[in-house]
């Protein structure tokens, strides 16, 4: 799995997966992501092979909707509420700890191609 946080997340989550040797990037420090709309990001993200968490259910929703009417997969979309786990600075050893789970379970680039999931 090779992993992008969107722009709503700490990149501390991200540095600290990389820290750990998982495939982690973060939209906030990639200057070619940071403020495009988010139908370029997913595409970009296909392009990559970059499994997606974000925050952002509005926006992606039809995205992926729209990929797969057009035929088209993607490589994993999820997507986390703050209700159940917020985004406050806290909480980011439980996004790092959960987010390296997923990594141990899908080692594979392409082993959640097309799974979009809610994370707790």
């Amino acid at each position: 799995m090779r992993l992008l946080l969107d722009e709503m997340y700490s990149s501390a989550i991200a540095e600290h997966l990389s820290s750990r040797g998982y495939d982690a990037l973060s939209v906030s420090r990639r200057a070619d992501l940071r403020a495009l709309p988010d139908r370029l990001i997913f595409e970009r993200m296909q392009e990559e092979r970059r499994t997606i968490v974000t925050n952002n259910v509005r926006h992606f929703v039809p995205l992926i909707t729209v990929a797969e009417m057009r035929g088209s997969s993607h490589y994993g979309v999820f997507f986390t509420s703050d209700r159940s786990l917020s985004r406050r600075r806290d909480n980011i050893g439980s996004y790092v700890e959960m987010l390296a789970g997923l990594f141990e379970a899908h080692p594979a680039d392409d082993s959640l191609r097309g799974v979009v999931r809610w994370l707790p």
